[in-house]
């Protein structure tokens, strides 16, 4: 898919500073990048590290809004892939930083707001979120669903959730998708069939059970 008119402008407003540009790039892709990057991480990590706080959520985006200078998206996607995995790099490269013993320790959660090490760079102020007009009960219902679907990738074969993870979330095309696997184009459609057809599968397995007939079909229409 290409890359917006609107997110092409505010990339290249971004490259030049303008804190505007970069607000408005937080607020569209903030929640989708976090998604991303969660369900990448292993469950035991995932159970453990906090990345609710907004401090954290901030930072991670500054450090990735400012490596934008040395990219050039080709589409939504590659942009969707580069940010997700600037992200990942950030957390890992704080993890590290926690120690290994600490992040393995069964003791309770790892905070990067409290264990990170402390910027040194002032120049970095706050970035603004704007309300993007969803209520409280819109957000939980998107939440509630997002999370079911999530449980059910962790279902997944790790290379199945990827292909769902890059087709669907990053918006990444087959080609592209083949481009980074090393595969061919027609062979990553079928294996995303077939990863998009074990998740059907799941959803009537593991959720069908438990809620509503009515409730069920609108989320597996959703899909």
């Amino acid at each position: 898919m290409n890359l917006d008119s609107e997110t092409q402008s505010l990339i290249v407003s971004a490259k030049l500073g303008n804190e505007g540009a970069i607000n408005n790039l937080f607020a569209r892709y903030q929640s989708r990048i976090l998604r991303i990057v969660r369900l990448r991480l292993y469950s035991g990590l995932r159970q453990k590290l906090r990345l609710q706080s907004m401090d954290v959520v901030q930072e991670v985006f500054v450090y990735s809004f400012q490596h934008l200078k040395d990219f050039e998206p080709k589409s939504q996607g590659h942009f969707l892939n580069w940010l997700a995995k600037k992200v990942e790099h950030y957390i890992y490269d704080r993890l590290d930083y926690v120690g290994r013993a600490k992040r393995e320790s069964p003791a309770g959660e790892v905070s990067l707001d409290q264990e990170a090490e402390p910027s040194t760079d002032t120049s970095r102020g706050k970035l603004q979120i704007k309300d993007d007009g969803t209520t409280p009960s819109q957000f939980a219902v998107k939440q509630e669903r997002e999370q079911l679907i999530d449980s059910l990738l962790d279902l997944l074969e790790p290379e199945q959730k990827e292909l769902i993870i890059k087709r669907d979330l990053e918006e990444l095309t087959f080609a592209e998708m083949g481009e980074l696997l090393g595969k061919t184009e027609d062979a990553v459609r079928k294996q995303y069939c077939r990863a998009f057809k074990k998740l059907i599968e799941l959803s009537e397995e593991k959720l069908k059970p438990i809620l509503a007939e009515e409730t069920f079909q609108k989320f597996k229409n959703g899909f």
